[in-house]
């Protein structure tokens, strides 16, 4: 799953007065020792804090923001999730707030929006009571998520093996109408033992980026005894970091992920990653547990305790390659119900077919994966829903099997439309040209919106794909994919049963390697 936050004000429902304390660097004073003003820049240290039994229980936040107000805007605003993708109680968890400038004590009062319906983010904003002068400070403790809040993705801070982790959305408190394209990250790791460290998506220990203040949510943190790949992380662009035991080698895992990583950086003509790529573990004793979400350069993996049948099993391969994907495939230019059959559906299909392709599976499990692909679209109660039905159901669904219906559907359609392709080219043209052409649009500061994704696909099948799209993704028509839609080498097999679910199911026509069986000329038959 990938998450891109996209800000929209629902409505107001509370407007209140807070009054805000004064931070002291001296018992004596009830002012702030402020530097000189610099660059505009929004600078964050975090000081993750330990209970008695050595859990951590709270980050404390100091943050100093440099520059100016936006043009136009007369009063600083802050602002924090109410709940952010089911993580609930963020603001409420947000202790001990305090702001400052030169002339000290800054007050605000403060905006809540109306709640997001399907469990996705609204927030709180801050408006400050009279003009301000840069720099300001800003404090406060965030408290960790507790356990056993309702269940949801990983954004929540959590503690786990001694260490706590989580993602910006979950804890951080950033101002919205700054000037700032910069921001600065550091740690405070006095509470733990000399080995612990700490990464984040944007980099490992103190780092900046260039982005503004909200940037700084979209990312995982990570801190604390925390194990890492390789040994030396600064001799390597690819990074794993992890919390807890799990019940696969985490070592051989990230080994494959580099492998894998390596593998799409060439299956993809366009450079989407970076630099570097971090993966964040964490494994939790209490729930909610997470799953898997992609931010920015990175992923994070959460899960509960291992159980006794997943020890010295191979780890959860197919998600890691599903996670990472989605630097490729990225953004689309719609709401987020209008655009999951494309980011996560497009996604799902490179799941399912580049590790075959890539040599990592064998024909044997790619055909069975397919059936479990299909059978997860037709048996899935949300094959019929609409876009709209879906994204208000959201992640209220508590079974998370309506939510992920564009997922399945989204995939069926870009292997059927790579099978339409291929026929209306006469095989000289394939999903691949397709969506090289329209990452290289994109990269260009080309609008991906449904209209222009029609005009491109348009020009290699010579079909109406706006109609498609609509009636399948936007409207929820149930449909089925060309019989010969995963490569030359499965075909589909109807079934008559009317009732029967799914109606086709995957069967091997050839026994060939993943490059042959996705090859523009298709290979000579070949006996098993």
């Amino acid at each position: 799953m990938a998450f891109k936050m996209t800000k929209m004000r629902t409505g107001i429902a509370i407007s209140f007065v807070l009054a805000v304390f004064t931070i002291s660097c001296s018992p004596r004073t009830n002012t702030v020792s402020i530097p000189e003003q610099k660059p505009p820049s929004f600078s964050i240290n975090l000081k993750p804090e330990l209970n008695e039994s050595g859990e951590v229980e709270a980050i404390l936040v100091n943050s100093i923001v440099e520059g100016n107000l936006n043009a136009g805007e007369e009063r600083l605003k802050l602002q924090i999730p109410i709940t952010y993708v089911r993580v609930e109680g963020i603001a409420e968890r947000t202790k001990d707030m305090k702001v400052n400038d030169a002339n000290g004590i800054v007050t605000f009062t403060f905006e809540d929006d109306a709640k997001a319906p399907g469990g996705f983010p609204y927030f709180r904003t801050w408006t400050a009571t009279r003009e301000i002068q840069f720099p300001i400070s800003i404090s406060y403790r965030s408290l960790v998520q507790p356990p056993n809040s309702i269940d949801g993705p990983a954004f929540g801070i959590r503690p786990a093996s001694g260490g706590v982790s989580g993602a910006g959305s979950g804890f951080l408190l950033v101002p919205l109408n700054v000037d700032s394209k910069t921001n600065y990250i550091d740690w405070d790791l006095s509470s733990f033992d000399t080995n612990a460290i700490a990464s984040t998506t944007f980099g490992d220990f103190s780092t900046q980026f260039n982005g503004v203040p909200s940037d700084t949510r979209n990312g995982w943190y990570m801190a604390g005894p925390v194990s890492h790949f390789p040994d030396d992380i600064t001799k390597s662009h690819m990074k794993g970091f992890w919390l807890g035991d799990f019940p696969y080698d985490v070592t051989k895992e990230m080994r494959f992920v580099t492998k894998m990583h390596a593998y799409l950086s060439d299956f993809f003509s366009h450079d989407a990653t970076g630099d570097d790529y971090r993966v964040f573990l964490r494994q939790l004793d209490t729930p909610p547990y997470g799953g898997a979400t992609a931010l920015g350069n990175s992923f994070m993996l959460s899960r509960g305790p291992a159980e006794e049948h997943e020890i010295g099993k191979e780890g959860p391969r197919f998600t890691f390659t599903h996670e990472m994907l989605h630097m490729w495939v990225g953004h689309m230019d719609e709401s987020h119900g209008d655009s999951t059959w494309f980011i996560e559906g497009l996604t799902t299909y490179y799941e399912y077919t580049t590790p075959f392709r890539s040599g990592n599976e064998s024909l044997e499990h790619y055909a069975n994966r397919l059936n479990t692909l299909t059978k997860r679209y037709y048996a899935n109660p949300g094959r019929a829903m609409s876009a709209d039905e879906i994204v208000h159901i959201g992640f209220d669904d508590s079974e998370g099997d309506i939510r992920h219906a564009p997922y399945w559907r989204g995939a069926l359609y870009f292997a059927d439309l790579d099978a339409r392709i291929r026929h209306a080219s006469n095989n000289t043209a394939s999903l691949d040209d397709l969506m090289t052409k329209v990452f290289e649009l994109r990269s260009n500061d080309w609008s991906l919106n449904i209209e222009n994704w029609a005009i491109e696909a348009n020009k290699f099948t010579h079909e109406d794909e706006l109609k498609i799209v609509r009636d399948v993704h936007i409207n929820g028509q149930l449909f089925l994919p060309a019989l010969d839609s995963f490569g030359h080498c499965v075909n589909a097999v109807e079934h008559s049963d009317a009732e029967g679910l799914p109606p086709i199911t995957w069967e091997i026509s050839q026994h060939i390697t993943g490059p042959e069986c996705f090859s523009l000329i298709p290979p000579q038959t070949r006996p098993e």
